[in-house]
């Protein structure tokens, strides 16, 4: 997450949605100009008078800002005046293409070689993960409050460019596209649309899991377009 007093903006970081890379992308408006701040993929919990940088890595414990922090938590530490001047936003994906994404970010560690699989054991594997787990993806904390929509715009991941410039451009920041990296890009190793990887059983996991997702920012339901024709 980002806090920036300089260019009044807040950040929330979403999960498996070039979420470093945009943070690292702004984060100089959250730190003094000309400091000495070591920076990178990961960073420790940094507080100075220009802004904060949450915490980046996997022990969050004993911060008070970290990574994919809650917007309500964001709220509480910033206060009300706050919350309410600044610009907040976010970065989201398609609820389908971002469990794809998730679950070749997990696969992609360890003993793990799926890219050496077959297609139909990875969509057969991805599907038993997903019916178990889609809940769990489930990161709209960082944008809604008591279940009311707290940011003030939405970056869409597969428009990623046009809303890094709208937000710049809202907030006084420089646009520069050639500075966004691909920390943590997308390890999938087999380049199959993400359509490809859904049965039955996965579909409806995602669509129970992810409903509000999937009404309020328009993605297709993958059942609407899903025929039983397809081999699975």
């Amino acid at each position: 997450m980002l806090l920036s007093h300089s260019h009044h903006f807040i950040y929330t970081k979403t999960v498996k949605t070039a979420g470093t890379s945009v943070e690292i992308y702004f984060e100089d408006a959250c730190i003094p100009p000309g400091n000495s701040i070591v920076r990178g993929h990961r960073i420790g919990e940094t507080v100075t008078s220009a802004g904060v940088i949450g915490y980046r890595g996997a022990d969050t414990s004993g911060c008070a800002w970290y990574n994919h922090m809650p917007a309500k938590e964001i709220r509480e530490l910033t206060g009300q005046t706050i919350w309410n001047e600044y610009y907040k936003f976010c970065v989201v994906r398609n609820p389908f293409d971002k469990m794809v994404s998730l679950w070749w970010f997990i696969n992609s560690k360890g003993d793990h070689r799926y890219e050496y699989e077959h297609f139909s054991k990875i969509k057969s594997d991805f599907s038993r993960w997903c019916v178990g787990h889609a809940p769990d993806a489930v990161d709209r904390d960082k944008y809604l409050i008591d279940g009311q929509v707290s940011m003030d715009y939405f970056i869409r991941y597969e428009s990623l460019l046009d809303g890094l410039d709208r937000v710049c451009r809202q907030v006084g920041y420089p646009f520069q596209p050639e500075r966004l990296g691909k920390f943590k890009s997308d390890s999938r190793a087999i380049k199959q649309r993400f359509g490809d990887y859904y049965d039955r059983a996965a579909i409806a996991a995602v669509e129970t899991a992810f409903g509000w997702e999937l009404d309020y920012f328009g993605y297709p339901r993958l059942s609407e377009q899903y025929s039983p024709s397809k081999p699975e």
